[in-house]
């Protein structure tokens, strides 16, 4: 009697040769470990080793379960006979469906690398189990020749993990199954070498490994069961699917296979069953990045931003009914027929739909530059139609890549008809085990297999976007819901040139204005101004000289006269060469405008004194000239002279102004009448064409003529462009009915343009404050969690040091251990005394706090960074004896950042000694250093929120500080350098009006 025999390399052919590629095998094995009730996944990826370890806290296996099953090809999973049981199933968690129903995901681990080592523990069960670890190479499986029976899988069981020399045990009978093959003549001696040098090359310890990497996966536990996989050495392809072209910015292999395992991005998506992470070890300092990071994938709020959703079932004819919205504002109950199936059931059953879209381009979308930007760099990353089963994904649904329903392939060959791309939308197909059990997935994880249903499914999704498209987004406006749209489209787009418009011009001016703002204070800053006007009295001074050797004293006055005017001419222009106009036509952020306050003020601090200076000067070298030549210089002609030079630049600057503001009349005027002039043109041609074609007609000879059906064709030709002439010129009034000036009470004239650009710049201040409150409401919620979480531990942590101290009493070899963790921890312990003071709820209480009790704190604090720097903490005796009055937890933070501010900027210096010096007066307290002076222009601009001139600084310390002294009646302000120091800062109590 004749038997079929099992060649090895049917494994490597049912597995290896089978799979897509390793991120499918990987979410082949999570799938593994959701059919065993396991609530994590984690794989860490250590490079240096090449060791890529996975694991999970699921149900885990017997040694018998081992050998029956998993050892076993083509069990059943679904199935019970004499013979077989089912999977054990976790009675302590909701039922799960049966995911991994090949068999091939142990198979497919031959993909991610040529050995692995497998250790696994049950539990749930009668009896507690031994940790069961077993060794496989899968190089001899590719082996022609080699049976399956003439294979040694070396398996043993532990009380614990195994450490290294246990694996070497394993690796040896590896090694001596080999050599029996090689003396039987079943492989050839270079194979022999070759398998002996992959297992040789396995070192691992995976008692050490499991303590040391992230994550709870104690199996050694009584009641804790799961499966490692420690695969060695690791496929060269993992390298490209977790990098992928490092030109490119669509997601790696990795990335598209394993992210949104789960459905997360729908709104009241089903709760994840697996939390699974993915971290890549690149170097030996225990740093790693989270492959699959869960803020890479979409969320439900981004879900709710698109422009577009999509929701609803299809019924077990392939009826589409569900909601429709376009463009998040109008909502439509709608219907999609199919009739592939001539209205009988489908093979594939109903499932749901729910899935947005975002406008490619931004001025067609009403999402905001910032989340359409995230949005739309995350769909071209993740975007497509992701299918989840009992919410599990169906690989390779939602890789944009895999067209099953040429969507990509249609719009090629007319985007205007076939409206959807995969790269713009995202989201889901709802299907399940039991209603939809007819579609199958292929053995490969290459979708589903190509059934009747499949194809069914496939036909009601193409038939459904093609009729969308031509519902809602004809750009021909052949339905109400397509016309809905396109005026929404139009109406973004005629706001979006608007603005672009609007930002083209304003960025030029803007640019210009900002540079000339910085070039103001860096002359400034380097006594430019000074210079300059030094060199025009010096000039006035040399013309002067010449004075002397004219003999004619007529001719001589008139020569003083004429160098006054010229000098004062000089400085005029020179003034008017530095000065910087308001903005016009352009918003500026709250950063530029305290920019150009403080040139305002400097500006005219530099009237006042330099140019008020120069032209007493000019005065004085005049009188004394006309005195040393003994000249008769008329003062009424001095005068006269002065006042024609003003009346002359007067006149001049508005004359200019003048003619520029007609010439803005004029020209506006003129596109408004041009304008008005053709939409009159487009209405007299429309009527025109409307009546030539009278003489086609002829009523009488005609028996079917409509008279009514071609009056109102011909009336709504005209009306059509009518209304919208008359719409484009209410336009046109309502922005000139808009046109304020007013003068006020001071005798000021007001323009609408001030009022736009106070709005604006009061809109750009709310987003950029809304923005810094989410920021502060994260720090504050974190903050929070890091005290409670820290309190507790350390109270722990705290018990355990003094109970090492009476071992290490007893034990020499301990002390060395118990004074490096005792003063490890004492300035870990000295860092979160930080978050007391800081905690409102405990400490409501107002109350007088000493000076030096705060200098203690900062001591206790900054301790190390003083000493690893050489700064030099000092304080006065007027501090010492000074106190402040209200909450701790107002006055600590505000010192600590003060201080660690000026640790920085002293550290950025070139001060050879490094001093903070803290002194109070009557009038308030006072933090100094020596370190980089800050700019005249960054003075008021530090304490705004986001300003900061660190690396990588978040600009919040100094403007969190300064509201909330504000809100116990102080105020922090930069003050003049007190003696010895570069920068201080003043931290003053606020008088009220009664005193309090």
């Amino acid at each position: 009697m004749a038997k079929f025999k099992t060649r090895a390399r049917a494994l490597d052919l049912l597995g290896r040769q089978q799979i897509a590629g390793i991120p499918t095998a990987i979410n082949e094995l999570i799938k593994n470990a959701h059919d065993a009730y396991a609530d994590k996944f984690d794989i860490d990826f250590i490079r240096k080793e090449n060791l890529l370890i996975l694991r999970d806290d699921g149900l885990g296996m017997t040694r018998d379960e081992f050998e029956s099953r998993w050892l076993t090809i083509g069990t059943e999973s679904k199935f019970i006979n004499s013979k077989t049981a089912l999977p054990p199933t976790d009675n302590t968690k909701p039922s799960r469906p049966i995911m991994g129903e090949k068999g091939i995901g142990r198979l497919a681990i031959a993909s991610i690398g040529k050995q692995v080592l497998i250790i696994t523990k049950a539990k749930s069960r009668k009896e507690e189990h031994k940790i069961v670890v077993i060794l496989i190479n899968w190089e001899i499986f590719e082996l022609p020749g080699i049976n399956l029976e003439d294979i040694v899988i070396p398996i043993k069981e532990f009380d614990v993990l195994p450490n290294e020399n246990d694996i070497n045990e394993l690796k040896q009978e590896v090694q001596e199954s080999l050599e029996s093959l090689l003396d039987k003549n079943i492989i050839s001696g270079r194979d022999f070498s070759k398998i002996s040098e992959t297992v040789n090359s396995l070192q691992v310890n995976p008692k050490d490994l499991n303590d040391k990497l992230v994550g709870d996966f104690n199996i050694e536990q009584s009641d804790r069961g799961g499966t490692f996989f420690y695969i060695s050495p690791v496929s060269e392809n993992l390298l490209f699917d977790i990098d992928g072209d490092k030109g490119s910015k669509d997601a790696t292999k990795i990335e598209k296979m394993l992210i949104g395992f789960h459905n997360t991005m729908t709104p009241n998506h089903p709760k994840p069953i697996i939390d699974i992470n993915f971290r890549d070890y690149k170097g030996d300092d225990n740093l790693y990045i989270n492959l699959i990071d869960k803020e890479q994938f979409f969320t439900p709020d981004e879900f709710e931003l698109a422009d577009h959703h999509f929701k609803g079932k299809f019924d077990e004819f392939g009826q589409f009914k569900g909601d429709i919205q376009i463009y998040r504002e109008k909502k439509f109950d709608h219907i999609v027929n199919w009739s592939g199936n001539n209205l009988k059931p489908t093979d594939c059953g109903g499932f749901e739909i729910n899935l947005a879209y975002v406008q490619g381009q931004l001025k067609d979308s009403v999402v905001d530059l910032e989340n359409w930007n995230r949005l739309t760099a995350k769909t071209e990353k993740f975007g497509g139609l992701y299918i989840y089963k009992d919410n599990i994904r169906v690989l390779p649904y939602g890789d944009s890549d895999y067209d099953f329903l040429d969507i990509e392939k249609n719009r090629s060959k007319r985007a205007s008809t076939y409206f959807f791309s995969y790269r713009r939308m995202f989201g889901t197909i709802n299907i399940s085990h039991n209603g939809n059990y007819k579609l199958v997935e292929k053995a490969g994880r290459e979708g589903f297999i190509e059934n009747k249903a499949y194809r069914q499914l496939q036909a009601i999704l193409k038939n459904f976007f093609i009729q969308l498209a031509a519902d809602f987004f004809d750009i021909q406006s052949k339905t109400p819901q397509s016309e809905f749209y396109n005026e929404k489209k139009n109406e973004r787009n005629n706001l979006y040139k608007a603005l672009e418009r609007r930002d083209k011009l304003a960025k030029g001016k803007k640019e210009n204005f900002v540079k000339a703002l910085d070039l103001f204070f860096k002359k400034l800053n380097e006594n430019k101004y000074e210079k300059d006007i030094n060199l025009i009295l010096d000039e006035a001074q040399i013309q002067l000289n010449t004075v002397m050797y004219i003999k004619d004293l007529e001719e001589a006055s008139q020569k003083v006269i004429d160098v006054e005017f010229e000098t004062r001419q000089k400085l005029s222009e020179y003034k008017r060469s530095i000065t910087v106009t308001s903005p016009k036509g352009f918003t500026i952020s709250k950063s530029v405008r305290i920019d150009f306050d403080t040139y305002l003020s400097e500006y005219r601090i530099l009237e006042e004194t330099l140019f008020r200076n120069a032209i007493t000067e000019v005065d004085e070298i005049i009188s004394n000239y006309s005195e040393k030549l003994n000249l008769e210089i008329s003062k009424r002609k001095r005068l006269e002279q002065a006042v024609e030079f003003i009346s002359t630049e007067a006149v001049k600057v508005n004359t200019k102004k003048r003619i520029e503001t007609n010439e803005i009349v004029t020209d506006v005027s003129q596109k408004i009448k041009e304008v008005t002039g053709q939409l009159m043109i487009d209405l007299d041609y429309q009527i025109r064409s409307v009546k030539d074609k009278f003489k086609n007609l002829s009523i009488n000879e005609t028996d079917d003529f409509d008279l009514v059906e071609e009056r109102k064709r011909m009336e709504d030709e005209i009306e059509m462009i009518s209304q919208r002439n008359t719409h484009i010129m209410d336009r046109i009034i309502r922005q000139f009915e808009s046109f304020y000036v007013e003068k006020d009470n001071d005798g000021n004239i007001i323009t609408n343009d001030q009022i736009s650009d106070a709005l604006a710049e009061e809109l750009d201040d709310l987003r950029e404050r809304v923005q810094a409150d989410i920021e502060l409401s994260q720090l504050g919620l974190a903050v929070g969690i890091l005290h409670h979480e820290f309190s507790s531990t350390v109270k722990s942590i705290r018990s355990s040091i003094k109970d090492l101290k009476a071992w290490s009493d007893v034990n020499e070899q301990l002390d060395g251990v118990y004074n490096n963790i005792k003063v490890s921890f004492e300035h870990l312990d000295g860092y979160l005394n930080l978050f007391t003071p800081l905690n409102r709820r405990l400490n409501r209480r107002r109350e007088d706090i000493g000076l030096l009790e705060i200098k203690t704190f900062l001591i206790d604090l900054f301790k190390s960074r003083f000493e690893r720097h050489n700064i030099q903490f000092k304080h006065t005796k007027a501090f010492a004896s000074h106190k402040l009055f209200g909450f701790r937890s107002t006055f600590y933070p505000v010192f600590v950042n003060l201080i660690d501010n000026a640790i920085y900027w002293l550290n950025q210096s070139n001060a050879e000694e490094k001093i903070i010096r803290l002194h109070a007066d009557d009038t308030g307290v006072y933090i100094s250093n020596n370190g980089i002076e800050i700019n005249i222009q960054d003075q008021d601009r530090i304490f705004i929120m986001g300003f900061s001139r660190k690396n990588n600084g978040r600009g919040m310390g100094l403007s969190i500080s300064q509201e909330v002294l504000n809100a116990e009646n102080y105020s922090l302000s930069v003050v003049s350098p007190r003696e010895k120091s570069t920068v201080t800062f003043k931290i003053t109590r606020i008088q009220t009006q009664d005193n309090d």
